[in-house]
């Protein structure tokens, strides 16, 4: 796992400044998302953890779809997560809404091939405690299952799920943003295809 060395390096600074006498201001900040490899992105904040991973774009970034598997887990206490509150920004800087489920059903043709290959390559998501599994419902295939308006998190599940993007100008190489709008803030963990 990648992760920012900064945030050790600014208390060490200040520590040793202490031993030896001399004052030293050392901002100590944290990156809010940060890379587990070349495709996965982990944000671990107040209210909800996620972890992304872009592997089926990254490798495959054609079509007008964008496929990001997700788990998701909230901190403190339940959280609920509307789907309007989903986005991604694109490289050209368009903010795009996650798909209903009436968009995917009928872009389900064109991605029918793409989903089973994800499928197939798909990333093992396991960052976060507890290992009790859940489905995050945002969408369903061919009818199987239940879709749910939001999606409901709690500290003692993992959610797991594929979030789906039709993008008016395609996938393209750059950098990605997902955007979680909660109640207090906005949750961006960017990503690169």
């Amino acid at each position: 796992m990648r992760v920012s060395v900064v945030c050790g390096t600014g208390a060490a600074v200040a520590a040793l400044g202490a031993m030896f006498g001399t004052t030293v201001h050392a901002e100590t900040r944290v990156a809010p998302a940060t890379d587990a490899g070349s495709t996965i992105a982990v944000y671990q904040g107040p209210r909800i953890q996620v972890a992304i991973s872009d592997q089926y774009a990254h490798y495959h970034p054609e079509g007008r779809w964008l496929l990001l598997d997700t788990e998701m887990s909230a901190v403190g206490g339940p959280i609920n997560i509307p789907r309007s509150a989903f986005a991604v920004r694109t490289p050209g800087g368009d903010v795009v809404p996650l798909a209903s489920q009436q968009a995917f059903e009928k872009g389900y043709p064109e991605l029918a091939s793409p989903i089973r290959q994800a499928d197939f390559f798909e990333e093992h998501l396991a960052y976060f405690l507890p290992e009790r599994h859940r489905a995050l419902n945002l969408f369903r295939i061919h009818g199987v299952g239940w879709v749910w308006p939001s999606a409901v998190l709690d500290p003692f599940h993992n959610c797991y799920g594929r979030l789906f993007f039709q993008l008016p100008n395609g996938v393209q190489k750059g950098r990605y943003e997902l955007l979680i709008q909660l109640e207090k803030n906005e949750v961006v963990i960017p990503f690169t295809v």
